[in-house]
């Protein structure tokens, strides 16, 4: 973001400094949501070779600096720039003391943040974007850190969805909307083949793409490569069955594909850490 924009700011948009925590549960203190405003004018050395012990993203609402991963490379930081922490990974920010840096920034805990990076919801790459600087973004960490502030314990939940909802909104997606829509076409015929083996090879040649790159780029989005995606829709339709029906296992076993109903067990099994017959068993006492 150029002086330019940054300019077009009104000063009286820019948020008061302050920061609200709220812990939640009733484990580590570090297991909390957060949300606030930081006035950093005159800092220069920030953060160095830190590790963090809960994830944050950083919306830079005013000033300049630089991040530097853990890899040692640097990005510069100007208005509109987010960056993330993540929690035990190394990283150093350093600001233009001159640049008068204010920043908001969103707070989660450590297993929040582990789940959701698991179920690739959050992620840890890139560490450095641009979101854009607008007046509407600055107010939205104004609200949550206002809402977070004055909610009720029960209310802490809602807020929990609105700041992954503020992350994911300024997150940007790991590949070109091109990209995304070939993955989306790609997961849809591994779900709709899950009982058979999709050619991907073939797949990616009538859909004018690069093998090798497509797998990398699947694997980068949705965590998993693409066998182990379908493999994944296949236990998730094998689930479904079991809890939904008294078919026999053999008969499932059967429809997914399978030959045998001893392979479909020790797949399931394996995944889902027990025999089909005791997943049942358990689903169906709503255990």
């Amino acid at each position: 973001m150029d002086e330019n924009a940054a300019a077009s700011i009104s000063p009286d948009r820019y948020p008061a400094p302050g920061a609200v925590y709220r812990t939640m549960g009733g484990g580590s203190p570090w297991q909390r949501i957060g949300c606030g405003v930081m006035d950093k004018q005159g800092v220069s050395d920030d953060q160095l070779a830190s590790r963090s012990s809960t994830w944050s993203m950083i919306y830079l609402m005013r000033g300049r600096g630089w991040y530097d991963d853990q890899h040692g490379q640097r990005f510069e930081l100007t208005a509109g720039d987010c960056f993330v922490r993540v929690p035990g990974v190394l990283h150093s920010t350093r600001l233009d003391p001159r640049s008068r840096w204010l920043e908001g920034f969103i707070d989660l805990g450590p297993e929040l943040w582990a789940a959701l990076a698991g179920m690739q919801v959050l992620r840890a790459t890139p560490p450095v974007w641009s979101w854009g600087l607008s007046s509407e973004r600055i107010e939205r960490f104004t609200r949550l850190r206002s809402d977070l502030l004055h909610a009720r314990e029960r209310q802490l939940p809602a807020l929990c969805l609105r700041v992954l909802a503020l992350a994911l909104d300024a997150h940007p997606l790991p590949e070109s909307p091109q990209a995304a829509d070939a993955i989306d076409r790609a997961c849809n015929a591994l779900t709709e083949q899950a009982t058979t083996r999709l050619d991907l090879r073939s797949w990616c040649l009538r859909e004018s793409l690069d093998y090798e790159q497509f797998r990398k780029d699947f694997l980068r989005r949705m965590g998993v490569s693409p066998g182990q995606y379908r493999l994944r829709r296949r236990m998730d339709r094998a689930c479904e069955l079991l809890q939904s029906s008294q078919r026999a296992v053999g008969e499932i076993a059967a429809d997914l594909g399978y030959r045998s109903p001893y392979e479909f067990s020790a797949q399931f099994r394996a995944r889902m850490g027990m025999p089909p017959s005791r997943y049942r068993s358990l689903r169906q006492r709503g255990a």
